[in-house]
């Protein structure tokens, strides 16, 4: 076992990327959400709220960490943006937006909310340019927001991510949507699905497992059975508190590892061990662990075709444990389970 490992609850939850959950709404529904983001969410972190939340953060991690306003899309609530923007700066925290750009029509009107949030203290902005996202979203806007941000930050303050997409998109056109089937007409199966696996780096937990799983090789959950979640749930340098009032380590949507109301005490119990017994399954174990110590006794059946990866079967054996009722107080925010809307099984 490595020193690391070893010590692995001395400096736990100690994240220097806090994102900001603002809401769960966005535009659309994208096959690659690990949060499961959508139009049917419609509740907004109230501005009080806002204020103990990175209060909360200063108060346990002190200086050296940045947050990060996220969503769904943030711009969605300017006000709202704007008043965390200030927020932030009041507490002398570094914030900047993470933002798909899809609001964005005219360029004036974008830069004026850049120059908004410039004023208020904002340091960067974030575009996500995704071929997931140009399904529901022209890729002409995102290059407008582009445009407008870098106008008002300049260059070197805006984060063009995964920018590499923007030629293959591109060439698909600017003004309408394009399907993410189209790449798979294009190159094949195992070549359009490489393209979009690897090439963006998606990870399989969130809708991606369910709706872009065939186009990877997929697994036995046996496979799954040497790999904890040691790394996501105790050492993830990103993080999320979201609107609810949960904690959600890494990436991993729909898991909290408590209420950051209480964030003091929370990192205390982890520093102590105090692990609750379901979160401790997958920092030793992960999701076959769980499967074998909780959800096999339960009936769980795995899924026929197999598991895109680790997180597809942590979501599938998540959403098995809602339907029964069972660890609830770990599964969180409750919308994130309610998947069936979205096209994936009940």
């Amino acid at each position: 076992m490595s020193d690391k490992k070893a010590n692995s609850f001395y400096q736990a939850l100690y994240p220097r990327d806090i994102g900001l959950i603002l809401s769960y709404r966005c535009f659309s529904n994208c096959a690659h959400c690990l949060y499961n983001c959508g139009p049917d969410w419609h509740d907004w972190m109230r501005e009080e709220e806002i204020r103990i939340a990175l209060e909360n953060a200063k108060g346990v991690w002190g200086e050296g960490f940045q947050v990060h306003l996220t969503g769904g899309e943030p711009f969605l609530n300017f006000p709202l943006l704007l008043k965390a923007t200030q927020i932030a700066q009041e507490l002398a925290i570094p914030v900047y937006v993470e933002t798909n750009a899809g609001w964005v029509k005219r360029f004036n009107t974008a830069a004026d909310r850049f120059q908004q949030l410039r004023d208020a203290g904002l340091s960067a902005v974030l575009v996500s340019v995704s071929p997931f996202h140009q399904e529901t979203i022209p890729l002409s806007r995102t290059l407008e927001g582009i445009a407008a941000a870098r106008a008002v930050f300049g260059a070197d303050r805006v984060i063009i991510f995964q920018s590499q997409w923007l030629p293959e998109m591109t060439r698909r056109g600017l003004e309408k949507p394009v399907q993410i089937e189209e790449y798979i007409r294009e190159y094949g199966v195992y070549e359009g699905g490489l393209r979009l696996w690897m090439g963006y780096g998606l990870i399989s937990g969130g809708r991606a497992g369910y709706r872009l799983g065939d186009w990877v090789d997929k697994r036995p959950m046996e496979a799954f059975k040497s790999e904890s979640c040691y790394e996501e749930l105790l050492y993830a340098p990103h993080s999320h508190l979201d609107l609810y009032g949960n904690f959600i380590p890494s990436f991993c949507g729909g898991i909290t590892l408590g209420n950051w109301h209480g964030l003091q005490g929370l990192v205390d119990g982890y520093h102590s061990k105090e692990a609750p017994h379901f979160i401790q399954i997958l920092i030793n174990r992960g999701p076959y662990g769980l499967f074998l110590e909780e959800a096999k006794k339960y009936g769980y059946q795995p899924l026929e075709g197999g598991y895109a990866g680790k997180c597809h079967l942590c979501v599938d054996l998540r959403r098995f444990f809602v339907k029964r009722s069972r660890f609830l107080e770990f599964l969180k925010p409750p919308g994130f389970y309610a998947l069936s809307s979205d096209g994936l099984p009940d």
